[in-house]
Formats: structure tokens, C-alpha cells, sequence
């Protein structure tokens, strides 16, 4: 039985059984700019040029409900995690989501989408869909030296100011790390960088999917080339209608969704089960395969470092046999650092190496019992977190 009829089997009995859906979420389809203009707030979508001809399409709050005119604070950028985008900051609701709570305090908002994931699938000659090969040829490097410079840039030319805010949660943070030592000038343009989750060495991590990948690189490598899986896991309109249908809170099927979530990010002891089917309308929203071989590199090395492609392409490409590493002592931005003592992707003790190499930490903070992704969607993330983070925020408002 093939996947079609497989879905079409499960559709039928679990229909057939009784089980109706009598509670479809209101904010169930919706994609960030459908969820910003619901919530009444203003929106703007940019299209961003990288110096290596990709076309970003980054979403702007310009201001709060209550502030009609324009922000009243410095703009603030957002960039998403692994295989998210734009929507994870707003997919929350009015009152809980970070986008929506920055821009009613006054901040101008700026929710990026990096390169490959669903509003960000343009280059001015690759497409996505038959060029994958060459489109998909990119790890959290690339985004540290030209998506990051580029949405910087413009946010900055557009508002007239000299220098941001930068929030970003795990890829948002190592690929900040990175073009931070990369391109140290950028440095000077960042008033403030806060790490949800943040990872530069994964030494430590305990995820089944990296260890796999880690312990079987050249074999995973293969496949790619083999099948051609340069794109993983892009966004699926079915998977949201799966989402809707089975993870529902009238569904039996609601807590087998939770544990697949589990699966993939960590159990979580205050993820609103709710509102799975809103986050899989967005998420996965897509990347490259080439992201996880560059991860799982960085932890056999036991180091911070660029793309491994062997000795003689490594000479050709950075004049040395081995990769260039990272140096952190360059990242000399203020940062606030946020993790937990249960994200098994950004693990406690890396955190510690990082912090001890970054030259400019202002806030180190544990959040006890978090996973990765409940700085996103945690029931408590506005005491336990949020609070914290504009409280500093404002700190560094009028500086």
C-alpha cells in the first residue's frame, strides 16, 4: 500500500469510528501575514537581495496597535530556528506571541526568512524546485555572511537607524555567531543580541537525529546525493490538514502529535497542545540537508568552524587543509544568552563553552525545564522568559 492510500485507509476509519472534528482553531491555515493582519496589527513584506543572488522575504509589524504612527523604540530583528520562519513569532495569538508583544511595546518588528524555507525560495538564476543541487548548497554559514548582513542593511536603511536589535533562536543564533566573527564590522550594528537556545558548540548534544547523522556522515551524505534530498522537510499543506485532523483538541490522536513533537524537539512539560494544528500550518517550513552534515562535522571536530569539504577542496577554497574555525573572541556585540537545563539540542555545558569564549555577555540566564522550542510556545513563556527579555531590552533602548 502506497502513502496515498495509506492516508486515504486512515482517513476512513478514523472517520468511520465516530471520531468527528467538532473544533477546527481559528488561526488553523493561516500564514504569517494572514496571522498579522488578523490580530490588527500592520504589515509589510520586503524583498531582500543577498550578495549571492537569493531573494529573502522578510515581514514587518512597523508598529504596536496602540502606536498608529510609527515605533517609538529601535527596530528589532527575528530570526527563526531550524526549519521555521517568520510565522513562529506570531503564531501564538494577540497577547502571547514575541513579534506582536515587541511591536505593542513600542519596537519596530522585522521577522526574517532565511534562505530555502518557504517565503524565502527565489535566487536570481537557481530554482528551488529543479536546481536543487546548487539552490539547497548551503549550511548556517552562508546565512551568517550574506541573509544576516542583508536583512541588517535593510532594516537599518529603511528605519534610517544605525544599529537593531537582534533576537534569534538556535539556527538564528549560531548563524549570528558566525557571521559575528565572520564579518566582525557587523558588530557595530547590533545593539543588543538575545540567544533563545543558543548553540555554537554541539559537542554535547543529545538528539537522536544528529547522532545518527554524526555517527553515519559519509553514508548520509551519499543518500542525499543518491536521491537527490538536497531539501528537507519543505512545507506540506497536507501535513497541516493531518495536523488539524488528528491533533485537534477533540482528537484521541492529540497526545501521539505532542510525542512526535517530543520526538523531534524534546518533551516539554508546558507546550499548549492546543495549538499544533496553528504551528503546523507554517512549520516545517524547509532547509538543507547540507545544514545537518555541517552540524554533525562540528561535533566529530569537537569545534566552532566553517564547512569541512575535505583536504584539497578545503586548500582551494580557504587556503588550508582543514576548516577555518570561528573565532568567538570577534563577537564582540552585547549578548544575553537563554537556555535550560533540558534542551538536548542546546545543551547546558556547550552553552558554558560559549559563553566563556564570547568576550561581551551582559545576561546569562537558565530557564529550568525548558525544551528547545518553548521559548516559542511555552504556556509560560511571558513571566518565565519574555518579561526578562524586554526588561533588558529597554535597557538598551536609549543608549
Amino acid at each position: 500500500m502506497d502513502l496515498k492510500n495509506l492516508l486515504l485507509f486512515v482517513f476512513y476509519w478514523y472517520f468511520a469510528l465516530g471520531v468527528h472534528i467538532r473544533q477546527i482553531h481559528p488561526d488553523f491555515g493561516l500564514n504569517a501575514i494572514q496571522l498579522i493582519k488578523k490580530y490588527g496589527y500592520p504589515v509589510e513584506a520586503h524583498q531582500i537581495r543577498t550578495d549571492d543572488g537569493y531573494i529573502l522575504e522578510t515581514h514587518r509589524i512597523p508598529h504596536g496597535k496602540n502606536n498608529q504612527n510609527s515605533a517609538s523604540k529601535p527596530p528589532v530583528l527575528l530570526v527563526p530556528g531550524l526549519l521555521c520562519g517568520s510565522a513562529d513569532w506570531v503564531n501564538m495569538g494577540g497577547t502571547n506571541s514575541l513579534g506582536f508583544i515587541l511591536a505593542d511595546h513600542g519596537y519596530d518588528v522585522w521577522l526574517s526568512n532565511y534562505r530555502g524555507n518557504t517565503w524565502s525560495r527565489k535566487h536570481e538564476t537557481l530554482n528551488a524546485d529543479t536546481n536543487k543541487k546548487n539552490f539547497f548548497d548551503y549550511s548556517f554559514h552562508e546565512i551568517g555572511a550574506y541573509d544576516l548582513p542583508a536583512n541588517i542593511d535593510n532594516v537599518l536603511n529603511v528605519t534610517k537607524q544605525e544599529n537593531l536589535f537582534y533576537i534569534g533562536h538556535s539556527l538564528g543564533t549560531i548563524s549570528f555567531f558566525a557571521m559575528a566573527a565572520f564579518k566582525p564590522e557587523y558588530n557595530n550594528k547590533i545593539r543588543l543580541m538575545t540567544a533563545f537556545a543558543p548553540v555554537a558548540y554541539i559537542t554535547n548534544m543529545d538528539h537522536f537525529i544528529f547522532s545518527w547523522v554524526e555517527e553515519n556522515l559519509d553514508y548520509f551524505n551519499k543518500l542525499i546525493d543518491k536521491y537527490e534530498m538536497y531539501e528537507i522537510m519543505p512545507y506540506s499543506p497536507l501535513l497541516s490538514i493531518i495536523a488539524q485532523t488528528f491533533c485537534n483538541d477533540d482528537s484521541i490522536f492529540q497526545s501521539f502529535c505532542a510525542e512526535f513533537i517530543y520526538l523531534i524537539a524534546g518533551r516539554s512539560i508546558n507546550f499548549n497542545k492546543t495549538m499544533i494544528p496553528v504551528i503546523v500550518s507554517n512549520t516545517p517550513a524547509g532547509s538543507s540537508a547540507k545544514m545537518f552534515s555541517h552540524v554533525s562535522q562540528m561535533a566529530i571536530a569537537d569545534s566552532f568552524q566553517q564547512y569541512d569539504y575535505g583536504e584539497a577542496m578545503n586548500k582551494k577554497k580557504y587556503g588550508q587543509i582543514t576548516p577555518p574555525k570561528y573565532d568567538l573572541g570577534k563577537v564582540t556585540s552585547p549578548v544575553a544568552l537563554y537556555y535550560s537545563d533540558k534542551d538536548v539540542l542546546s545543551v547546558a555545558t556547550d552553552v558554558d563553552r560559549l559563553s566563556a569564549e564570547l568576550p561581551n555577555v551582559v545576561v546569562k540566564k537558565m530557564i529550568n525545564d525548558y525544551s528547545h522550542l518553548d521559548y516559542l510556545w511555552a504556556t509560560n513563556v511571558i513571566p518565565t522568559l519574555y518579561d526578562y527579555v524586554l526588561e533588558n531590552m529597554n535597557t538598551y533602548s536609549y543608549r
